[in-house]
């Protein structure tokens, strides 16, 4: 395509995105077949960020709740939370809100949470994979390598930078975590969501990162694409059982997630991360986008919604889709 008839191409599809978008959750026929107080809610990752509001925002509907994660502490916390809600409920809804505390990567904790949904409530009508972890360094740095122009002013010298660390353990677990741990997740949830559910929903908590590369995040990304592949996958498969799996892609969202990266090492600053530091989403509005997106049954949405854009754009000109890239993360 013409680099001339990108800057009109560009808003034309951006403004028919943001229509479609705008469309796209004004109708929410699931509410009519199981309504928010019946509900039956998994949320796999909870204590911080997304998932604790996505918690707080169903027990507002006070809902029944399974909450997952590793840390018992912050989980039982946020469980006190919750129960506010619950007040007028028999004995204060605290036979609605179950805690599990384990790791989504370990099949006896996963099948744990499972038993727990299914003598609690028989089952389960929605699971929300919030699970993750990110990376934060480029490839390069990743792999300990040094890269510098060489004195004639063509091509480069690489030296290998000794380290104990080996840049496989970040892959390995990045891998682990973002993708194996919602494979295994929903491999045991989905003869509960099958047998027992009349309008069963997967809402997968993803990222931009899985439709788009970005520098920085090169192991992240990959991680986020399988994720994409596996469960758009799995949605032509599941349809003729009535399952929905919707994917939900936020953009930057302000939460600590960088400062535990995969890949960052003790002796550096979260400071001097690559990435966006002002713009971000509250994980507030991304819970409240991915609550609507689930009654909804929505098929994939993008957080903010002109997100949409950079699939015109990866199509029309990934050159330029590159260099926001790079703007917006300074490399």
């Amino acid at each position: 395509m013409s680099a001339n008839l990108v800057p009109i191409i560009l808003p034309i599809l951006s403004i028919v995105a943001y229509l479609a978008y705008k469309h796209s959750f004004t109708s929410y026929p699931r509410l009519n077949i199981i309504t928010p107080f019946q509900e039956r809610v998994v949320i796999i990752g909870c204590t911080t960020g997304i998932g604790r509001e996505l918690a707080l925002l169903y027990a507002q509907r006070r809902a029944r709740l399974i909450l997952f994660a590793r840390r018992e502490t912050l989980l039982n916390d946020l469980k006190q939370e919750c129960l506010q809600y619950y007040a007028s409920e028999p004995e204060g809804g605290k036979n609605l809100i179950y805690v599990v505390a384990g790791d989504a990567i370990n099949d006896s904790d996963v099948q744990r949470c499972t038993q727990t949904a299914s003598s609690a409530f028989g089952g389960i009508d929605t699971l929300i994979l919030c699970a993750g972890v990110i990376s934060v360094l480029p490839f390069v740095d990743l792999c300990c390598l040094s890269v510098t122009k060489n004195p004639t002013g063509t091509g480069f010298s690489v030296t290998s930078v000794q380290t104990p660390d080996d840049p496989m353990t970040a892959v390995r677990r990045i891998t682990e975590v973002n993708y194996h741990a919602p494979v295994l997740v929903t491999r045991y949830f989905l003869p509960f969501l099958i047998s027992a559910s009349r309008a069963p929903n997967v809402i997968v908590v993803s990222s931009m990162a899985g439709k788009t590369g970005t520098p920085t995040r090169g192991i992240y990304a990959g991680s986020k694409h399988a994720v994409h592949g596996f469960f758009d996958s799995l949605r032509v498969e599941v349809e003729k059982y009535n399952v929905h799996v919707g994917i939900v892609c936020p953009g930057t969202v302000d939460t600590g997630l960088r400062a535990s990266a995969v890949d960052l090492r003790p002796q550096e600053a979260e400071a001097a991360v690559h990435g966006s530091t002002k713009g971000k989403l509250s994980p507030r509005a991304c819970a409240e986008r991915i609550l609507r997106a689930s009654d909804a049954r929505e098929r994939e949405v993008y957080v903010p919604g002109w997100y949409y854009w950079t699939l015109w754009m990866k199509v029309a000109s990934p050159e330029l889709l590159d260099g926001f890239a790079r703007k917006k993360y300074g490399y």
